[in-house]
């Protein structure tokens, strides 16, 4: 089809709402395009269904968000962010509400329950405000890259219906002595003055230990602006701060913040419902669904999405000769890194040995049936390799 990217992304935008009708309506034109074999597009659409599928099952009802909960003026899309003044770059990024769509993120379901609670807190402002209760206006995110945390900021501002400010706080750091402190300044004073959701990324980038020897006297004149901004800030609106290292947080600026949630690498569980959004039953069975959530134990669902896409990618080059498991073994060679797991490392095995392992893993075992269809043969002969093990 000729512009489907912009017919993609007006689908994207229309289903951060979706009704029966525009389901149907996006049903109609995945027929058409099966037709007409535009195999990508028909994959890109479907998945877009999936995921808005899910949403609607794992979320709540959309947060509505009285506007009497929060003082300050509207963000249109004529707003500006604020700039550095010596280089004039901007210090922040507006995300309007539907300028893009915030899938929720896969968590467990103790996680899933935590963040509802976070949500249904920041929608009863008014009540808490009634009662004579400060409300918990401030979130620390924390945890190892690729978890999740950038998407759940992305999709609590979306619930809210607010705007999201993100500001990457490395990016604020200037070589003129004062403006990174009053870079600071500006951006708190700009969020402040409007309704929205503060993203600060990179949060450990200026929030560092003040008594660190390494660090000059100005970092530590900007930990205490930054002290007073988020102080200034408790009182007006909503501020989320992410940080893959959590490790080099002043104990000053942990206590700014109310609510601290550590996210998680994703668990077995966590695993197969990602690579399932990833994926159409049609395209990937549930013996290579399983053999992937096994092999990527201990990754981030960003390395869950690289493997997806390495997957895609492979099997339109290779058309009929696509063969999985060794597209698999192809996929660990090439993203190597430090500390691989067991698994990973298993998957260069023997056919029969991998069979044995994966037949016998305590998290996610695979029975003889799936066994025979991952690796193409029949379960006698699947049973036979299970008893050399005995």
């Amino acid at each position: 089809m000729e512009h489907f990217p912009i017919v993609l992304g007006l689908c994207r935008s229309a289903m951060q709402n979706p009704n029966p009708a525009l389901r149907s309506h996006v049903e109609r034109l995945v027929r058409a395009l099966e037709k007409e074999k535009n195999e990508e597009q028909v994959a890109a659409l479907r998945k877009l269904l999936k995921s808005a599928e899910a949403m609607q099952e794992i979320s709540p009802s959309r947060v509505v968000l009285s506007r009497a909960s929060l003082r300050g003026e509207t963000i249109t899309p004529s707003v500006t962010a604020p700039v550095d003044r010596e280089t004039g770059d901007p210090l922040a990024e507006l995300v309007l509400p539907g300028q893009q769509v915030a899938e929720q993120p896969l968590f467990s379901d103790a996680l899933n329950s935590g963040i509802a609670d976070l949500l249904e807190e920041w929608r009863h402002v008014d009540d808490l405000r009634a009662a004579g209760v400060r409300p918990a206006w401030a979130t620390m995110l924390f945890g190892a890259p690729g978890t999740g945390k950038t998407m759940l900021a992305h999709h609590i501002a979306t619930q809210l219906g607010l705007p999201l400010v993100i500001a990457r706080l490395d990016g604020l750091i200037s070589s003129f002595l004062g403006t990174t402190a009053r870079n600071i300044s500006s951006l708190f004073a700009f969020a402040n003055r409007y309704r929205c959701v503060l993203l600060l990324d990179e949060f450990d980038a200026v929030a560092k230990l003040r008594d660190d020897p390494h660090e000059l006297g100005e970092i530590k004149r900007v930990v205490n602006t930054l002290l007073q901004c988020i102080d200034s800030r408790s009182e007006v609106g909503f501020t989320i701060a992410i940080t893959n290292h959590e490790s080099l947080l002043d104990p000053a600026v942990w206590r700014r913040f109310d609510i601290r949630i550590e996210i998680p690498r994703p668990n077995a569980e966590a695993r197969n419902a990602m690579l399932r959004r990833h994926f159409d039953p049609q395209e990937i069975d549930d013996s290579k669904i399983r053999l992937m959530a096994w092999i990527t134990e201990g990754g981030s669902g960003s390395d869950i999405g690289k493997l997806s896409d390495f997957l895609r990618r492979q099997r339109a080059i290779k058309k009929g000769d696509f063969n999985f498991l060794q597209t698999l073994r192809s996929f660990v060679q090439m993203s190597a890194h430090e500390g691989q797991s067991t698994n990973r490392v298993a998957i260069w095995e023997e056919d029969e040995v991998l069979a044995r392992m994966l037949a016998t893993d305590r998290m996610i075992p695979f029975s003889q049936e799936q066994l025979a269809a991952l690796f193409g043969c029949t379960q006698p002969t699947i049973s036979r390799w299970l008893k050399k093990d005995k």
